[in-house]
């Protein structure tokens, strides 16, 4: 199973479509309660590295309570994602857990 923490809370990484609740064309979402990160399985790698990234983001505006609007978390995660990606911090050999429907 792929955990990873966000702030001392634990998430499972589930590569599947988010559940009920959350809307069908979101490539991932975030169960707060349940301490799960949805990231779709059906889309390219580097969409999948942006909404792990995104959906972390919405962890930390959560347990934060940071009050950050969608679009923002958005932004954020788009500028992150480019710097990172960029630098070699986000690479597919650091985030082996991440498959694609292809894999």
């Amino acid at each position: 199973m792929n955990t990873i923490k966000v702030l001392g809370y634990t998430y499972t990484v589930q590569q599947t479509k988010p559940p009920e609740g959350i809307p069908s064309d979101s490539f991932g979402g975030c169960d707060f309660a349940n301490g799960t990160i949805y990231c779709s399985k059906d889309i390219p790698r580097d969409l999948q590295e942006s909404t792990l990234l995104h959906e972390i983001i919405e962890a930390l505006n959560y347990h934060l309570e940071l009050g950050l609007k969608h679009p923002q978390i958005t932004a954020l995660e788009s500028g992150l994602y480019q710097v990172l990606k960029d630098n070699g911090i986000i690479s597919s050999d650091r985030l082996t857990f991440l498959t694609t429907s292809n894999d």
